[in-house]
């Protein structure tokens, strides 16, 4: 019996400290260490007022690449009745640090005892809530899916808008002569202020946080690393907020243009003969039996890695393929003819080791070949002009 009443009892604090956050409720007080960002340290003024408030940390790429997006809110908002307020666990010295170097423009408190953070029990980084002028608890989510209708519908400006995610966009394959002409506005700075890294590619903008170059074109240009000729080793923050009248089939086309024009890269493609494989199916019933058609099933792919395998959740051959050449620095030439969507994986631990798996388990085989493939070259348009001058 006593068990029983212990374990009640700590049911219903369990619930008692979720109540506190939930929405439509009153929203728990905000109280930090230190208000960091402002000459007086001052108290930012909240009462009578809506607050945007995030929770987020100096090496979690995500948060990261968020800031201009909320940078932007802050400042179209600055005149009206409402606070944004973004909140960190970490010491003074290390937020100081970096703010010195990446600026925001919210109210910063430090919350090192995690009085704060652990009343609206923020269990994932960043987390954003939406709080009325009467302090009742409107919204909680990723700061990126943080709209201006939703603020104006805080403020009672219209009427509260349905939080739709943002829904992954068939992306046609960049063609290599980079058809759009027009050069973009994008925000491109080198980073030296933190160590994590981070990316966000939805359908207002592509933001990328302490990225080196050939892996942001890797994913612009959807090809492997061994496809790519560059010498650039710097890591960038990169933004690129798509114009509405862009279309979504040319956003990655757009991107690539504009950053490469940014930096004064000039990009060609050369063709070169390679010693590489050849990926083709040898048993057709073994890969229908193990690499599950998800075609039909998953409306967007995934994929993980962990200490010993690869795995890819509806992920067409060419991923799988870019992953073996980025992965053991090879070329892989997909000769399966292949088209649709499929759960694959394969051990990471080596070549020959994942070479075996696949041939064993899908009827996939790598075979040595000699093929001519596409390499994209990455270099600066004065270097470009010089070695062309006789």
């Amino acid at each position: 019996m006593k068990r029983i009443i212990l374990i009640n009892i700590l049911l219903l604090a369990a619930v008692n400290a979720y109540a506190q956050v939930q929405i439509g409720e009153k929203a728990p007080a905000i109280s930090v260490d230190k208000w960091i960002n402002n000459s007086d340290h001052d108290e930012p003024s909240t009462a009578g007022k809506a607050i945007v408030l995030d929770f987020w940390f100096t090496n979690c790429g995500p948060c990261i690449y968020t800031i201009p997006h909320l940078n932007d809110l802050t400042e179209e908002y600055k005149n009206e009745n409402i606070s944004f307020i973004s909140i960190t666990y970490e010491n003074e010295d290390d937020v100081s640090k970096f703010l010195s170097k990446k600026k925001i423009l919210a109210h910063v408190g430090t919350d090192t005892a995690y009085q704060t953070i652990n009343k609206y029990e923020v269990k994932a980084y960043p987390t954003t809530f939406l709080i009325d002028e009467n302090g009742i608890l409107k919204w909680r989510g990723h700061p990126s899916l943080l709209t201006s209708d939703m603020i104006d519908a805080l403020l009672h400006k219209k009427r509260y808008p349905q939080v739709m995610t943002d829904q992954q966009n068939p992306v046609s394959v960049l063609n290599k002569e980079l058809s759009t002409d027009h050069i973009y506005p994008i925000t491109v700075s080198k980073n030296n202020y933190m160590n994590g890294s981070g990316m966000q590619f939805n359908l207002r903008e592509l933001s990328l946080v302490n990225q080196p170059l050939d892996e942001i074109l890797t994913f612009l240009l959807q090809k492997s690393k061994s496809r790519i000729s560059i010498t650039d080793q710097n890591r960038y923050d990169v933004r690129f907020k798509f114009p509405e009248d862009l279309p979504h089939d040319e956003r990655r086309t757009a991107a690539t243009k504009s950053l490469l024009n940014e930096l004064d890269y000039q990009l060609t493609i050369e063709k070169k003969e390679v010693e590489g494989y050849v990926l083709k199916i040898l048993n057709d019933s073994l890969f229908i039996k193990n690499a599950i058609d998800t075609t039909k099933v998953y409306s967007a792919k995934g994929i993980s890695t962990n200490s010993t395998y690869w795995e890819g959740n509806g992920v067409p051959t060419q991923d799988l393929v870019g992953e073996l050449e980025d992965r053991f620095k090879i070329f892989v030439i997909d000769k399966t003819k292949l088209n649709g969507c499929f759960e694959l994986k394969f051990p990471i631990k080596t070549f020959d080791v994942a070479r075996s798996y696949l041939l064993d388990h899908y009827g996939l085989a790598l075979t040595q070949g000699r093929f001519e493939v596409e390499i994209t070259q990455i270099a600066s348009k004065h270097d470009r002009k010089e070695s062309q001058e006789p």
